[in-house]
């Protein structure tokens, strides 16, 4: 499987992120007696198994976890879509998927799956595109069934959830100050920044997280920075993988830029004339500092609704206390951007 299958399988397959990730973005889509808030890593048990197909998982990866459910159980059942074409038959995969599954179910009930007091258990399926373009395709499966409406409760009629990151701004998910809104910003198709730019935004992410958050995020960072790193052709060497094993996502991200720009520079052309060499690094500097005054305003805006105290927020932003209260005063008015520092 490819960096980004692997990248977001470790992701959820982490049980505490994939808590987060029910809160975040199936709140209130669950039954009225799972209740989020009080469910903990025990009420949840990731199913190691997959039922995509062989050639279908360059383009997608599948997680499914058990959950509790007052004293009976439910699955989660998510697929992700990495391709950004839309796939239309997904109503029907998604069925197939399922089916699978509940074969598998009565497969291991053995003879008990014959008596009348045998219920399989429910399936919510949810789909989590990556995709930039718009997802068009139909979530109810009764939509992909001619004249479906003449044969009401006689074919599947059932409806997933689709989550698309397309939907999502880089900048609501890096104001959630946790280690899930850090790597879904990483993978969201509408982020602009180049690697040095998202890089520096984790740096200051990584500087309002508790331990427990930063230990999250350093965990995951590895994949999804190798793919943002290969889309602008940066090649991983050794040296490189060696340093992404290590513990400390300060250090990794420090790595990583200082190797970003080392490429760049070698990878420039030859008998660049000296004024455009420096245009280009002004250019490079002015973005770095643009993305640094963003991002710093989202981490203020989301501190100043967490209700943080104005000295906590100026040592973690930076800000004086007359750009804190521009931001202050733009967010009551829809204005955001203070004055430069």
């Amino acid at each position: 499987m490819g960096d980004k299958d692997k990248a977001f399988r470790r992701l959820l397959a982490d049980e505490r992120l994939f808590l987060r990730f029910l809160r975040r973005f199936l709140r209130g889509r669950l039954p009225g007696d799972i209740d989020l808030d009080s469910l903990t890593v025990e009420d949840v048990e990731l199913q190691n198994i997959t039922f995509i197909p062989p050639d279908l998982s360059k383009n997608e990866s599948d997680v499914l976890y058990k959950v509790r459910r007052g004293s009976a159980e439910m699955y989660v059942y998510i697929l992700v879509e990495h391709q950004s074409r839309v796939d239309f038959m997904m109503p029907f995969r998604l069925l197939s998927y399922m089916v699978e599954f509940w074969k598998r179910c009565t497969e291991q009930a053995g003879s008990r799956a014959r008596r009348a007091g045998f219920l399989l258990p429910p399936v919510l399926p949810v789909v989590f595109y990556e995709g930039a373009s718009r997802w068009t395709a139909p979530v109810r499966f009764a939509d992909k069934v001619e004249s479906s409406s003449d044969f009401r409760g006689l074919v599947p009629d059932f409806e997933y959830l689709l989550i698309s990151l397309r939907d999502k701004r880089p900048e609501d998910l890096l104001s959630f100050r946790d280690a899930l809104g850090g790597l879904c910003y990483l993978a969201t198709p509408s982020k602009k920044e180049n690697f040095a730019e998202a890089a520096e935004r984790l740096r200051m992410l990584l500087t309002v997280l508790s331990d427990e958050e930063t230990e999250l995020l350093t965990n995951h960072l590895r994949g999804y920075l190798k793919i943002l790193m290969k889309k602008e052709g940066l090649e991983i060497d050794d040296a490189l993988d060696l340093c992404l094993e290590r513990e400390e996502a300060d250090e990794m991200l420090t790595y990583m830029q200082k190797e970003f720009r080392k490429t760049r520079k070698e990878g420039r052309e030859e008998g660049r004339e000296e004024g455009l060499e420096q245009g280009l690094e002004q250019g490079l500097e002015q973005g770095r500092e643009k993305g640094q005054l963003e991002m710093g305003i989202s981490i203020a805006l989301a501190m100043l609704e967490a209700g943080e105290p104005e000295e906590k927020i100026l040592r973690y932003t930076g800000f004086s206390s007359a750009q804190l209260a521009e931001i202050r005063d733009g967010r009551k008015s829809g204005g955001r951007k203070p004055s430069s520092r």
